[in-house]
């Protein structure tokens, strides 16, 4: 490979990595609050699931806090 080549490679991947950068401004923040942006749409419902694992296995990890395996937060 030539030095033009590395350099043109280089050049398009930065310029590729700097395309995803933006500011966010403060009104337009609350689009990204949405439901409709969240990986599970029904939040309360993944919650209760995932309080449900955490009960049924007796262990916290990953998710959020620590503590026992009693169920009771």
């Amino acid at each position: 490979m030539t030095v033009r080549t590395i350099v043109l490679a280089a050049l398009i991947s930065m310029s590729a990595a700097l395309a995803g950068c933006s500011a966010v401004r403060p009104w337009e923040r609350e689009f990204l609050a949405d439901e409709i942006m969240q990986f599970d749409p029904n939040v309360l419902e993944a919650e209760w699931h995932v309080h449900i694992e955490e009960v049924l296995e007796g262990s916290r990890g990953g998710f959020s806090g620590s503590g026992g395996g009693c169920g009771c937060r």
